[in-house]
């Protein structure tokens, strides 16, 4: 590689960024203006630099290729991290209150243990049929320190498979054992590897490709790192240089926010949970059933309310620090249109039936407003018509079917989004591995021998082959080898569009509707092969998409690509086989585990896939969504939502310098997408945060934000992820509980007791569950 390109470390500084913006901004609007690429790599002034603002921020355009990787530390300290997380995350996923560890604290950790085991371990190397390697090859690296976070990140979140085989055993009674479900995680989890090795020269190489959540993991290395500069870290450049008056050090600034939310997340993580749902129409008085509908954030639509509490938006959205503001803009208005403006309507009209039901919810009813009795329909775990009809149709609240509206509404829009905007460029990758859209750090990495295609189609072909073989060992599937297949063809539709929101807005809706869908078109009634095929239709999708992810952290990070697949890959066999084993020891010792009787294990996470199982399974489409359903409707969103963005395209190229191009469609649809589980109260605090960072700071104040934005995002998480441990370790895992006050009536933490009851006022399933 040409030494102008390969800048090692200490040889490049941040410029002035706030400088150079406007410069950028009418460079780039005149090559809009004359329909050129939209790609700015081809800027010769910003050709050692990336083209976006805020990966100049975070990212330094260098590399030191000297840095040892796949060191003994990396893969003593990966190991112990995934298997650890993968343990803690699964266990208190079946309780009612989820504690999810999230990656940060691995990353966190991490650093002074490899310091340490950099100073007490011995230096000798050793050979090994010619190949020489040393238990400590030096100090411990930002490099080992990346691989050991993205083998942890195979741990930090729960398989959704997992889900799956649980509810398979509770609501059908159904089981394939250890093996099975094994085999069951492992296949979902590999196949995503294919899909990701596939599209990465789309999503990981373009620079326009951001990943916004990586910058803020990217930040935290480099801030962990830079005053170590024995170790060959990369710096971000020498404090003071951004155009700021504030002198205190990234280092210094990440400690002081990190105690700061340590010691403020005591208040709604355990002395005031109140901060984390303040719905205060529901104060004006509690008895009114209209407000605690309205008014409640957390079992309600939320009208006003908001959080002050930094984990219940983490928990469910990306940081509002990381995601660009013209994302959350179109979010926050997607939110608005569908959950303040659109769900009130249908109710209060009575539209399907709402008035029977809560408005606020995701489970399935009978038409008097019940709790659905599946035993009542089924026979052998298949649906008995006869039985069906005498019983009930299957119903379910009118949020619910706004929100499977609103999901097929945005899939349509990001299959319309990706062909208008992206289209040109996806046509001309699928013809050249290499184009004009790749910056600096897709230079820097062709130093690198990139991992061979041949890997992941291995990857791919063996991941289908044990797929096909697990459905065929395990009749009760309900499924034939034809199934995989056509899973696999869904997955392979959508996970490019998908790929390519997410990359852009942090954010991306599921397609688990539309994989239950297909195949409850194609083999309707039987709910276990329904969750099993959206199990490898949808999951596969989502799997894909998190590995893409941590590619393109590797890529930032300047990771060799083979290293991150062998990390990835060992990682991600240890995860599924410690969150297997974890599974099948709480169902085989928690009696009653996921019903009450059995709290706190009462496995909340059940809910939705039980209720979708119910509704795409047992009844299935072509009844639920039947001409003659009340739900009919639904199946026109799809194409309603691909048509919406086409008008703003055509106006974004007619007007090009004015606030349509910011709107995005695509990212318009998601506003709603966590909405619920998720409690509405977290929209309007995530909104306004992300306004005040990413926009009017990152407008008046660039050189603080460059700064500090991304350290300030790491920092509150990892305060709230140790102060979530040490609470629960320290006080609730010893059943030392905050004595009950106002600020943490159990009945209802935001004061809205109300919520639950339907417009009758009669108390409901909902409430009791």
């Amino acid at each position: 590689m040409a030494d102008s390109v390969q800048r090692k470390e200490g040889t490049a500084d941040f410029v002035d960024l706030a400088e150079e913006i406007p410069a950028y901004n009418e460079k780039l609007a005149i090559e809009k203006d004359l329909e050129k690429a939209p790609s700015v790599g081809s800027l010769d002034e910003f050709a050692e630099d990336s083209p976006i603002v805020e990966v100049r921020a975070a990212v330094p355009p260098t590399d030191n290729p000297s840095l040892p990787t796949r060191t003994f530390r990396a893969w003593s300290l990966g190991i112990f991290f995934t298997v650890v997380l993968a343990f803690v995350n699964q266990f208190f996923w079946f309780r009612d209150n989820p504690l999810t560890i999230r990656v940060l604290v691995a990353q966190l950790l991490a650093y002074p243990l490899g310091t340490i085991m950099a100073r007490i371990l011995p230096t000798r190397t050793f050979s090994f049929f010619n190949y020489k390697w040393s238990l400590n090859p030096g100090p411990f690296n930002i490099k080992e320190h990346v691989l050991i976070t993205v083998m942890a990140n195979t741990g930090a979140t729960t398989f959704a498979a997992i889900d799956i085989i649980v509810i398979q055993q509770l609501y059908y009674h159904d089981s394939w054992g250890f093996g099975g479900g094994l085999l069951l995680v492992i296949t979902t989890q590999f196949v995503g590897y294919g899909f990701a090795g596939a599209l990465r020269r789309f999503l990981v190489r373009p620079a326009s490709m951001v990943w916004p959540i990586n910058l803020v993991n990217v930040t935290l290395f480099h801030t962990l790192h830079r005053r170590n500069s024995a170790n060959g870290a990369l710096r971000i450049g020498d404090d003071g240089q951004e155009s700021t008056s504030w002198s205190i050090s990234r280092n210094k600034f990440f400690f002081v926010v990190s105690a700061i939310s340590f010691t403020y997340f005591w208040f709604p993580g355990y002395i005031f949970p109140l901060l984390t749902s303040i719905s205060w129409l529901c104060w004006i008085n509690k008895d009114s059933l209209l407000l605690a509908q309205l008014g409640s954030g957390l079992k309600g639509i939320g009208y006003l309310s908001f959080t002050l509490d930094w984990s219940s938006m983490s928990a469910w959205l990306p940081s509002p620090l990381a995601i660009p503001w013209w994302a959350q803009a179109n979010m926050l208005a997607g939110f608005l249109f569908f959950v303040w403006f659109l769900v009130p309507i249908v109710y209060y009209t009575n539209g399907y039936d709402a008035k029977v039901f809560p408005i606020y919810n995701t489970k399935t009813y009978d038409n008097v407003g019940q709790p659905y009795n599946l035993s009542r329909v089924l026979v052998n775990n298949a649906l008995d018509e006869e039985a069906y009809d005498a019983y009930s149709p299957v119903r379910i609240t009118a949020f619910f079917a706004i929100m499977y509206g609103q999901g097929l509404c945005a899939l349509g829009a990001i299959v319309s989004h990706a062909i208008l905007y992206y289209g040109k460029d996806i046509w001309s990758r699928v013809r050249s591995a290499k184009q004009k859209d790749e910056d600096i750090h897709a230079r820097l990495m062709d130093s690198y021998p990139e991992c061979p295609d041949w890997w992941y189609a291995i990857t791919f072909v063996v991941a289908c082959g044990l797929s096909i073989l697990t459905v065929e060992l395990y009749p009760t599937s309900d499924m034939t080898w034809w199934h995989i297949i056509v899973a696999m063809c869904l997955a392979a539709v959508w996970t490019l569009p998908m790929g390519i929101l997410t990359a852009i807005t942090g954010q991306a809706p599921s397609i688990s509707m539309i994989s239950e869908w297909v195949f409850g078109v194609i083999s309707p009634g039987r709910p276990i092969g329904n969750m099993i095929f959206k199990t490898y239709g949808y999951i596969t999708v989502q799997q894909a998409i998190l590995f893409t992810q941590d590619l393109k952290l590797g890529h930032y990070m300047k990771i060799p690509p083979r290293d991150m697949f062998i990390f990835q890959m060992v990682g991600t066999l240890a995860a599924a086989l410690v969150s297997m084993g974890t599974t099948t020891y709480l169902m085989n010792n928690i009696k009653d585990i996921c019903t009450e009787a059995a709290y706190p294990f009462t496995c909340p996470s059940a809910s939705l896939f039980g209720a979708s199982s119910i509704v795409w399974g047992v009844v299935g489409p072509l009844k639920f969504l039947s001409p003659s359903s009340m739900y009919y409707p639904i199946v026109w969103f799809f194409f309603i939502g691909f048509m919406i963005p086409v008008p703003f395209y055509f106006l974004a190229r007619k007007f090009p310098n004015t606030w349509l191009k910011d709107v995005n469609m695509a990212a318009f649809m998601l506003g709603c997408g966590p909405f619920p589980p998720a409690a509405t109260s977290i929209m309007p605090t995530w909104a306004l945060t992300g306004f005040i960072f990413n926009f009017y700071i990152k407008r008046r104040h660039f050189g603080w934000w460059s700064k500090y934005n991304y350290v300030m995002s790491a920092a509150l998480d990892a305060g709230v992820a140790i102060s979530a441990i040490v609470i629960f370790f320290a006080l609730q895992n010893n059943n030392i509980q905050m004595p009950v006050w106002w600020g943490n009536n159990p009945s209802s933490i935001d004061q809205c007791p109300m919520v639950g009851k339907n417009w009758a006022g009669h108390d409901t399933y909902a409430e009791s569950s």
